[in-house]
């Protein structure tokens, strides 16, 4: 499907209800032999040793639909 065919609104709700339930998760990360448990939203987005998080994908991928939608003319 081409991306000019996707509802967005719906990717978008599904993003939102993503975002929130992420944010709720916890996990355990290990920061330089140090134990945390922290908000899987925080947690880095890769094993690379990145400083973007999953949350900022997740944000991104938000405001990339929110940009589209707008483009097509339709209210979020």
């Amino acid at each position: 499907m081409a991306f000019d065919q996707i509802n967005i609104k719906d990717c978008l709700c599904d993003m939102y209800d993503i975002k929130r339930k992420v944010k709720q998760t916890k996990v355990v990360h290990d920061v330089k032999g140090h134990t945390l448990e922290i908000s899987l939203f925080n947690a880095p987005k890769d094993n690379d040793g990145t400083i973007f998080t999953l949350g900022d994908c997740i944000d991104n991928v938000i405001e990339q639909l929110e940009q589209e939608l707008k483009l097509r003319g339709q209210e979020i």
